[in-house]
């Protein structure tokens, strides 16, 4: 090693082969990255999803379960399904939620049916409270000498920024990157020592989604992807599926817990005052 010691070589690898990840929402756009990008990495990968994957997953180490996140009697069932697949589930990325490409859009709050903003805030909040629940009663049991323990919450740009027509949905992400992130920072060391809790924040990401409503509102692209982000471009996929690897890798993040990680080519905020409505 030309007199260099082999405490000076610094391990690169995320070491996360053979953890056990469940990733709810993994047959959406970024779920079935954040997916390719863990079995890439070794990992065993079992997703919840109400969706079936759009493009089936041929793998030794995939297993999927069609969940509702809302139900505590499916999680509980998913969890204990996914933990005799293979072993406890050390590692749990709660991304599934009703998204801005779902839900419908109104002029303003006053416009908006209760009954939206309670079911964005049971499948967004509730969901995502309910799936860190029951992961931590399976990590409860586990040996201590377990790596790679950790939640990964993941957010929006809108958790920080608002969005007008959506109130409902930007409420919600601020309710779990915020007051629930903060909570569960120091209840799940209590659980299992050293176990760590993290948000990701996407910015615009460039799904075939994101295209597709660009193609219909050109404006769209210019509003949320350039005039209001330092790199003037959407976010790919695999980065915020890359930034949720670094989370979940003990050999890279040990000690980071309670942090919203922004993965949103620097996002500064939104057009509050598009120029048609100022002519």
């Amino acid at each position: 090693m030309h007199g260099r010691k082999m405490d000076d070589l610094i391990d690169l690898g995320f070491r996360l082969e053979r953890t056990h990840v469940v990733v709810t929402g993994g047959s959406g756009y970024i779920g079935s990255a954040t997916v390719r990008a863990f079995l890439a990495a070794g990992a065993y990968v079992t997703v919840f999803d109400i969706n079936k994957p759009r493009h089936p997953v041929q793998h030794l180490h995939f297993k999927f379960h069609q969940v509702d996140i809302t139900s505590e009697e499916q999680l509980a069932h998913a969890f204990e399904a996914a933990r005799r697949d293979f072993g406890i589930v050390q590692c749990c990325v709660a991304l599934a939620s009703l998204d801005l490409s779902v839900l419908p859009h109104h002029a303003s709050l006053m416009d908006m049916p209760a009954d939206q903003w309670r079911q964005t805030h049971r499948v967004n909040v509730e969901g995502t409270m309910l799936t860190a629940k029951w992961w931590m009663r399976q990590i409860k049991s586990t040996s201590p000498d377990t790596s790679n323990v950790s939640l990964i919450i993941v957010g929006s740009e809108s958790g920080h920024f608002g969005e007008r027509m959506n109130p409902d949905y930007a409420s919600g992400k601020s309710a779990v990157q915020a007051g629930l992130l903060q909570s569960l920072k120091s209840d799940i060391p209590r659980v299992f020592p050293g176990g760590r809790v993290n948000a990701v924040a996407p910015g615009p990401v460039d799904t075939e989604q994101f295209k597709f409503e660009c193609q219909q509102n050109p404006n769209q692209y210019w509003q949320d992807a350039q005039a209001t982000t330092s790199l003037a471009q959407p976010v790919p996929p695999m980065a915020v599926a890359r930034s949720i690897l670094f989370l979940a890798s003990e050999a890279w993040s040990s000690h980071i817990t309670g942090q919203v990680l922004n993965v949103d080519s620097g996002k500064q905020g939104k057009v509050l005052w598009p120029k048609e409505e100022l002519s």
